[in-house]
This record gives structure tokens, C-alpha cells and sequence, in this order.
């Protein structure tokens, strides 16, 4: 019994860790991906040239952070878990830097992005450990 476990244990951890290198495969990087993260911005908080260009700036900080995350998992020197919490940190870091670049009305906006961003990352979780319960 115990060998039984262990093995769905380790099936269950590369099935998520499968499902995590299509994701990160389905992720746009580079000036793409900094050019995808700046338009849903603007399409929600129609940010001036000033502030785009200012915001380009963390964004583009941003991408390469998690460019280089995405590597150090892809080489198995991070965990999925540890990914997963060090991706977590960066977008906080890039809000952290953003949301002064806003006015009021837009700091609103902003919030509540992030918390549609948050939702939809919970949801996707418990999607996974759904899943994860169901191929036990």
C-alpha cells in the first residue's frame, strides 16, 4: 500500500509539473509578453504616453524576471511549488511599482484587476487539485 501511494504521489507531481511547462510554453515573453501585459493596462486604465512608457519600464523588469524563473524551473532548480510563490512575489513587486504611476481612478482599476487576476488563479487552482484528486 504504501508504494501505491508514493507512486500516484509522484504521478500527481509530474502531471502538475506537466501541466505547468504548457503553460509557461503558452506564456508570450520578451517584448511580446511586455507588449500583451501593457495593452490589457491600457485597455483597462488608459494610461497616458507618460505613464506607458514609465510602466513599460516595470513591465518590461517584470517579463525578465519571470523569463529567468521559468528557466531556473525548466532546469530543475525550482520547484512547481516554488515557482508557483516566487511568480506570486514578482507580480507583487510589478504592482507594488505600478500602482504610483496611476491616479486615484486608475489605482481603483488597478485593484480591482488584480483582484480579478487573483480570483481567476484560485479558481485555476482548485481546478488542479480537482483534477489532481481525480486521477487518484
Amino acid at each position: 500500500m504504501q508504494a501505491d501511494a508514493e507512486g500516484e504521489g509522484a504521478v500527481t507531481k509530474t502531471s502538475l509539473e506537466s501541466q505547468i511547462k504548457e503553460r509557461l510554453a503558452e506564456m508570450p515573453s520578451g517584448e511580446e509578453g511586455v507588449n500583451q501585459i501593457l495593452s490589457q493596462l491600457d485597455g483597462r486604465l488608459s494610461l497616458s504616453a507618460e505613464q506607458e512608457k514609465d510602466v513599460r519600464e516595470v513591465v518590461t523588469q517584470g517579463v525578465a524576471e519571470l523569463e529567468k524563473l521559468t528557466a531556473r524551473f525548466k532546469s530543475g532548480e525550482l520547484t512547481a511549488m516554488a515557482l508557483g510563490v516566487q511568480i506570486q512575489m514578482n507580480m507583487q513587486k510589478m504592482a507594488v511599482l505600478i500602482e504610483p504611476l496611476l491616479d486615484q481612478d486608475q489605482q481603483k482599476e488597478y485593484a480591482v484587476m488584480r483582484q480579478e487576476q487573483r480570483r481567476e488563479m484560485m479558481q485555476a487552482m482548485r481546478k488542479q487539485r480537482a483534477q489532481s484528486a481525480g486521477a487518484k
